[in-house]
């Protein structure tokens, strides 16, 4: 499907309009009207294009201060800005590397991960992080002294469900460094929305490094590593793909760092009002008692696959709601359900018809 334009929670396909329950604008910051003026001040002072890398004269002060108050929300030493969601994993290996002996990753880690541990010079194990963690470094003839680098994320793309972190945590050694890939988490877990960090009341660490994209909960676009001044300083000095490529335009910094400050200031219209939608849905999907079912725990919802599913992918499309089809990233190891997101800007009628529809198949 084309979209023509998008409205947050409506879409325009071939001339007619859908309700929309897709992507990933959780907090529906794309639309908000503070970062469309906060892009066009940058516009006005920058133009589009910061033009050249950061070592170069790419280094513009939108991106510097988006990265100083980024850190201080998140309770991060420090902050680095990349061009992309999709190289905040790669830095990371370029960075690690050579003080990493295994890198460690779930089974149906993003590719983003995939793609940047292939360029990694060490061994790879593959495993079911948060299940089968019973003596890890045993099962794996680990020996006690080697460094573990581990990918893990907060919340399951597929099926929205959350890491069982108190499973992961038994893999994890203070020597190892534990990588979490907050692309879905970053802005929708925890009472203000750090993240993994304050979902799971855990505390900074010299090893804990978290890695995103500005591209879902804040609207924007662009990639960041939260970490240690140390492990910064090393993506800074080892990754090619950070001193490689062209800072991030200071237009689209300037929406990133205004969804920041609104995520901060307006928690009512943001992360509460996302939160609200979650638990409503979820009750009203409960009342369906509908087979595997299982309430979500993030903005994205999933239903198992059955014939019923299958005849309401049809009819959802058929009566105007737009569900993007997903196979193409899972198909590989799974069937797909019905899956999709939830956003702040939702209202309950729109989420009525979605259940009213839902409940009309089975």
């Amino acid at each position: 499907m084309v979209l023509v334009a998008n409205h947050s929670t409506a879409v325009t396909i071939a001339g007619k309009d859908y309700l929309y329950f897709g992507g990933t604008n959780y907090l529906g910051l794309a639309h908000r009207q503070e970062i469309i003026e906060a892009v066009d001040r940058a516009f006005e002072a920058f133009g589009f294009s910061a033009g050249a890398s950061r070592l170069t004269s790419g280094e513009h002060e939108i991106l510097l201060s988006l990265e100083q108050e980024q850190a201080k929300f998140a309770n991060a030493e420090r902050s680095v800005v990349l061009p992309a969601g999709f190289l905040s994993n790669q830095v990371v290996v370029d960075a690690l590397d050579d003080v990493v002996d295994i890198w460690v990753m779930s089974k149906n880690a993003h590719s983003s991960i995939q793609s940047a541990l292939r360029l990694s010079r060490k061994p790879i194990i593959t495993s079911d992080l948060d299940v089968d963690t019973t003596h890890f470094r045993q099962r794996f003839d680990l020996p006690s002294e080697y460094t573990l680098g581990i990918f893990a994320e907060p919340i399951d793309p597929l099926m929205g469900r959350l890491v069982n972190m108190q499973q992961l945590m038994k893999i994890v050694s203070p020597r190892d460094y534990l990588i979490l890939d907050e692309a879905h988490s970053f802005g929708t877990l925890g009472a203000r929305g750090v993240g993994a960090l304050e979902q799971f009341a855990m505390l900074p660490s010299d090893k804990l490094v978290r890695t995103g994209t500005f591209s879902k909960a804040l609207g924007a676009y662009g990639g960041f590593v939260l970490g240690s001044g140390d492990t910064i300083d090393l993506i800074k000095q080892r990754s090619s793909a950070y001193k490689g490529s062209t800072a991030l335009p200071p237009p689209v910094c300037a929406a990133a760092r205004e969804g920041l400050r609104v995520l901060i200031n307006d928690h009512r219209t943001t992360i509460d009002l996302l939160k609200s939608n979650i638990a409503w849905l979820n009750e009203r999907l409960a009342a369906l008692k509908i087979a595997g079912f299982v309430p979500a725990q993030s903005p994205i919802f999933y239903l198992p696959n059955s014939p019923p599913i299958a005849k309401a992918r049809e009819l959802l499309f058929e009566r105007g709601i737009y569900l993007p089809t997903i196979s193409s990233y899972f198909g590989d190891f799974c069937e797909i359900g019905l899956r999709w997101t939830i956003q702040a800007g939702h209202s309950e009628s729109q989420m009525s018809r979605l259940v009213d529809t839902i409940k009309e198949c089975l």
